[in-house]
């Protein structure tokens, strides 16, 4: 199986808003916006890397310009995840991939496998979520994993909170795993972990400090409309 061994970038994960898994990013919504966005390779083939999380899931999109000449109709996108951040090729044991039957139509299927002896197989359960569409030259992957932690199946990769992990991003140009396969490179992924629980009461306490400072204001204000009113009717009787 060609892994292309040897991380060329290391991404630390943040936390953000899930985006809609359609192949589309929507900048009215500021889709993606708090990713973290890096230009990256696959071999010598220039790419967008986006990177985020949330509390369920691990985000990444990936997108690539290509003239209309080199574009093959049934290009794919796959992901190879390593079980740890190891770069040995036997951990690399599941793979998600984004297939195009007809790119011109934007006619895709995601596919979820477990890799035995570089044999992929397919997973039980689909695992994941991916989309994929082509815009004039820029064809947009985008890939939900789960973070599963210890919940996860021996078919998947454990994605878990404050861990590192490799993943090989492979590009091919046909529906054959792992012979179709043309390009790849690894990245490393640190997944961030959750806001501790010393972090909650802060926020909670910063919310009710902010609603007494504006309840103090309130009562503050209507004390002096009140004022305000009784001067209006003293002034109103002396002028009797």
């Amino acid at each position: 199986m060609p892994i292309g061994i040897g991380a060329t970038i290391e991404i630390d994960s943040e936390f953000g808003e899930p985006p809609i898994i359609d192949g589309y990013i929507d900048p009215s919504v500021q889709e993606w916006n708090e990713a973290i966005k890096n230009q990256a390779y696959i071999d010598d083939l220039p790419i967008e890397l986006w990177v985020m999380q949330t509390a369920q899931n691990l985000y990444i999109s990936i997108q690539l310009d290509l003239l209309p000449i080199a574009r093959n109709s049934s290009e794919f996108i796959g992901l190879i995840i390593s079980n740890s951040s190891s770069e040995n090729i036997d951990d690399f044991i599941d793979a998600k991939i984004i297939q195009f039957s007809n790119i011109s139509e934007n006619k895709f299927n995601y596919f979820d496998y477990y890799i035995n002896n570089s044999i992929f197989l397919n997973d039980t359960v689909i695992d994941g979520d991916g989309a994929a569409k082509l815009e004039e030259d820029t064809s947009t992957y985008e890939f939900s994993i789960p973070i599963n932690g210890s919940f996860g199946t021996e078919e998947d990769a454990s994605l878990d909170f404050d861990k590192s992990f490799a993943f090989n991003i492979t590009y091919g140009i046909s529906p054959s795993y792992p012979s179709g396969i043309r390009k790849s490179s690894t990245i490393l992924i640190n997944i961030a972990s959750l806001p501790t629980t010393k972090q909650l009461p802060i926020k909670l306490t910063f919310f009710v400090l902010v609603i007494i400072v504006f309840s103090i204001l309130g009562v503050l204000y209507a004390f002096y409309i009140l004022k305000i009113i009784r001067l209006k009717e003293k002034i109103e009787r002396i002028k009797r």
